[in-house]
Order: C-alpha cells, then sequence, then structure tokens
C-alpha cells in the first residue's frame, strides 16, 4: 500500500511507524492507515468484495481526476474500475486497491478547494 500512494505522489510522513502508515495528501489532509489485525479483535475479520465504505479524494478540476486515472494505470495491483465518467454533480471513477478497499477521485463541479486544497461544499 506504501508504494501506491507514494505513486500517487502523496509522501509517507516521519509520524508513520510500526502500527501505522500516514501521508502527507495534496489537499493538505493526512491519510492516516492502520492494519486490519488492529481492529479484527473487536470488529471481526475484513469481508471479502466491497465492504460498504469506499474513500474519497476530491480534486480541484476534470482534468486532475483524467490526471489521477492515468497514474493509476501503472501502478501494479490497482483494478480500475471504469474510465472517469462526467454526472450531474461533476467527474470521478472509481478503483479498487490492493487491500480491496473501494476508491473514488472526484471533482465535484460545486465543491470549492481552499489554498490549502481543503474542501468546501456550498
Amino acid at each position: 500500500m506504501t508504494r501506491l500512494l507514494v505513486a500517487l505522489g502523496w509522501p509517507e510522513t516521519p509520524a508513520s511507524d510500526a502500527h501505522h502508515r500516514t501521508f502527507q495528501c495534496t489537499n493538505g489532509v493526512v491519510l492516516a492507515l492502520y492494519p486490519a489485525r488492529s481492529y479484527e479483535a473487536d470488529l471481526g475479520e475484513p469481508a471479502v468484495g466491497f465492504r460498504g465504505v469506499t474513500l474519497c479524494v476530491n480534486l480541484d478540476s476534470a482534468a486532475e481526476v483524467a490526471d489521477v486515472h492515468r497514474s493509476l494505470q501503472v501502478v501494479e495491483d490497482v483494478e480500475l474500475l471504469g474510465e472517469p465518467a462526467q454526472a450531474a454533480w461533476g467527474t470521478g471513477f472509481s478503483w479498487r486497491d490492493p487491500e480491496g478497499n473501494v476508491w473514488d477521485v472526484a471533482w465535484a463541479r460545486d465543491a470549492v478547494l481552499d489554498v490549502r486544497g481543503g474542501v468546501a461544499f456550498p
């Protein structure tokens, strides 16, 4: 997973350790990943297939969505679940990471990204 997130341009932060990994996203958000084994005792083993949750990265333009789609095409063990598609709300696509998590990459037409890249919906 680390290799995949670094390929997206998100460097691993110095806060990563043996129990979790953290990545500085391009929009000022830090993504922290904890291994499933950290939760299995309380929540049970992860389900196979769609887990009822997607992770989404919101971008500043439809062009950035297309750029990320192109970048993911060459990342090993990534399953693209479709091409970037236009919708009433904007443009986006979904993909599955090597651990089976489903991600969305989106540009929402009405969303505004601040100077740090934080997303605000009117």
